[in-house]
């Protein structure tokens, strides 16, 4: 997978999404963050399964995180990956400027380690 040495888990990646300060959706983007000075939406597109001595014993999942913003380079995009790379996560961002929106999409991958059946034990 993508990340270049560190291993993050759902919830201390949301935690950092949650020091930030601005809105963030998994999935699907809220109507009401539509218009935030800058906003994440972030979702699962890539499950690879870990196994030992034939079980699974968990799932690296790639999320794709998409930060909006009216200003390229805006500094919660810094401090976001600030955070990410004191948890020796080192991502690459890549961007682009959506006319019709008038504004900055950022993203990135990132390896997230899950159990998927956690919720269902």
């Amino acid at each position: 997978m993508d990340n270049k040495k560190g291993k993050i888990s759902k919830k201390d990646l949301e935690t950092i999404f949650k020091s930030l300060e601005i809105p963030f959706n998994e999935g699907i983007s809220s109507d009401k963050n539509k218009n935030a000075e800058a906003r994440i939406v972030y979702w699962d597109y890539f499950w690879e399964p870990l196994v030992a001595s034939g079980k699974e014993y968990a799932t690296n999942v790639l999320y794709q995180v998409s930060f909006f913003s009216k200003i390229s380079r805006h500094k919660k995009l810094l401090l976001l990956k600030k955070k990410l790379a004191e948890k020796e996560i080192f991502v690459a961002i890549e961007h682009e400027y959506n006319q019709k929106e008038q504004n900055w999409h950022s993203y990135f991958k990132v390896e997230v380690l899950e159990d998927l059946y956690e919720k269902f034990e």
